[in-house]
């Protein structure tokens, strides 16, 4: 792409138009980043993915075989144009998909987002555009405190850190980005802890046709081994994002081996 970009002539004062879903918008933001040390990106995300969290934020990551988004580069859009419209022409699973980031951010918005999130009958395009906006409201609010993840944008891997384990683990092919976060959800709720609260989010994503049980076939010990090359880990450790209670999330947990364990073994049928 970005030899397209010189081949074109594009220039500092042009702009790179990132039209798809994640995949699409993590690449042309990564590549407008880094073509001539920077040009303009504007974000049309057109999946739930995208419209509620990765469109938004200004992180660009690029996958390698060993992990997660460990290439990439902030680099804030100059807008972000979505439509809900575009969601009517997606498959099911795929606005599954997205439902499990709608659900991830409700937990950590709480109050009436948690309330609205909870009650909705499925991730049906017609009744998401208020959720929609509301998922990009509580994501802006963070980032604009904290762009760089240095403090509360932490708050957003909520189900991630291990999401991301399962989908290293499993090559990127078994699970969408969002079926992997909704397994992530569940393992960060029996972490902290909360199994009341589980169980409903359990009951919200299986009804959204998300899967609530890994593949048999996974190997659990691949899963766990993957979450200690998870790009957030320092040299004092990973920290895990905990639920309290919907709107009381926290980051920077140390979670011991033996908990990380069973928290994944949870996860088989």
């Amino acid at each position: 792409m970005l030899g397209e970009l010189a081949r074109a002539g594009v220039r500092r004062d042009d702009a790179v138009i990132a039209l798809g879903g994640g995949v699409v918008g993590d690449l042309a933001g990564f590549c407008a980043a880094v073509y001539q040390r920077g040009v303009p990106i504007v974000q049309i995300p057109t999946t739930l993915v995208a419209q509620v969290d990765s469109a938004i934020g200004g992180k660009t990551g690029v996958d390698l075989p060993e992990a997660k988004n460990y290439v990439g580069a902030y680099h804030q859009p100059a807008a972000v144009l979505s439509d809900p419209a575009a969601l009517s022409s997606l498959p099911p699973e795929e606005l599954a998909a997205g439902f499990a980031e709608v659900v991830k951010t409700a937990l950590i918005a709480g109050g009436e987002l948690w309330e609205r999130v909870r009650r909705l009958p499925g991730p049906g395009a017609d009744h998401l555009e208020d959720v929609i906006f509301d998922c990009a409201r509580t994501k802006i609010e963070i980032v604009a405190a904290d762009e760089r993840d240095a403090g509360r944008r932490a708050v957003l891997n909520l189900g991630h850190t291990i999401g991301h384990a399962i989908e290293t683990a499993t090559g990127y092919e078994r699970y969408r980005h969002g079926e992997a976060v909704a397994l992530g959800l569940l393992a960060a709720l029996r972490l902290s802890g909360a199994d009341e609260l589980r169980a409903e989010v359990e009951g919200l994503l299986s009804a959204a046709g998300l899967p609530t049980k890994l593949d048999p076939a996974i190997d659990t010990a691949e899963i766990v081994a993957a979450t200690s090359r998870d790009k957030k880990a320092t040299a004092a450790g990973l920290g895990f994002v905990l639920v309290r209670a919907p709107g009381e999330v926290e980051h920077g947990f140390a979670v011991a081996p033996a908990d990380l364990e069973a928290a994944v073994e949870d996860l088989t049928p």
